[in-house]
Formats: C-alpha cells, sequence, structure tokens
C-alpha cells in the first residue's frame, strides 16, 4: 500500500546522510517491514522494525526503532526508541513514544548507515598534485 501526500519533499539538505541513495518516500501499510527508509517515512496499522528517515509519520502502527533527523508525527501510533537530534520536532496526538534519545548528527548519521548496512559516504578520489618531473635535452637550437 502506498500513501501519496501533497507535502513538498525537500531532498537538498546536506545532514551527512546519503538520502540520494534511499526513496523520497517509503511506506509501510497493514504489513510488517524489517528496515525501511526514504526522505518521508509513513507507516499505517503496520510494524516497522528499524525506520530511518527525515519525516517520519506513524498512525496507527508500532515502530520499534526510529531514526529521524527532521521530524516525527505519531497519531495513534507507537514508537519503542526514537533516535533524533535535538532540533527534531515531535508531534504527538493519541499515540505516544517510550523513549528519546538525544544525539549529535554525526553519531545520528553513523547510527543510520549501521542500522541500513550501508558504507559511509567516500569522499571523491583526489589525488594531491605533486610536481611531474621531466627530464629534457635540447637537441638543437633553433635561431628566427
Amino acid at each position: 500500500m502506498t500513501l501519496n501526500s501533497n507535502e513538498a519533499v525537500d531532498d537538498n539538505e546536506d545532514d551527512g546522510f546519503p538520502w540520494e541513495t534511499v526513496g523520497k518516500r517509503s511506506s509501510v501499510g497493514l504489513s510488517k517491514a524489517n528496515k525501511v527508509a526514504g526522505i518521508k517515512v509513513s507507516t499505517l496499522m503496520s510494524f516497522t522494525k528499524v525506520a530511518v528517515c527525515r519525516k517520519l509519520e506513524v498512525t496507527m502502527g508500532h515502530v520499534s526503532e526510529a531514526i529521524v533527523f527532521e521530524k516525527v508525527d505519531v497519531t495513534m501510533g507507537y514508537i519503542k526508541d526514537l533516535h533524533c537530534l535535538s532540533t527534531t520536532t515531535q508531534d504527538i496526538g493519541l499515540g505516544s513514544i517510550e523513549k528519546v534519545h538525544i544525539h549529535s548528527q554525526e553519531e545520528l548519521v553513523k547510527m543510520a548507515l549501521e542500522k541500513l548496512d550501508m558504507n559511509p559516504p567516500q569522499p571523491s578520489p583526489s589525488a594531491p598534485l605533486e610536481p611531474i618531473h621531466v627530464n629534457a635535452v635540447v637537441v638543437e637550437d633553433i635561431k628566427h
């Protein structure tokens, strides 16, 4: 089941996580998922073991472990462990969050990559510039 939203998703923010490697939107509905990742993740009447996202919407679902960078919206759902930044907003309706763990941005990125079995992004390989030594011999001196 896929949930559609008219809300714009900002995928240009650089927080250190390689969001280009996951989808813009992921959703779990009426089912069970071990791992789900996306810029925006929605769960509806489902169970999710691990969710990694910028924005998480839990509607009558259960998430064991959530790693969220920007915003959490729990309508009638439940999150057991929420790992987030101090700036992450939490909107809770009739649902609940059992434990909230605040991390630095670097810690949260590292945790998200580990949970998704991903390698950290590598900087582009560029060798430092070194002078090239050329042995030149003048064979003939040309005079104009």
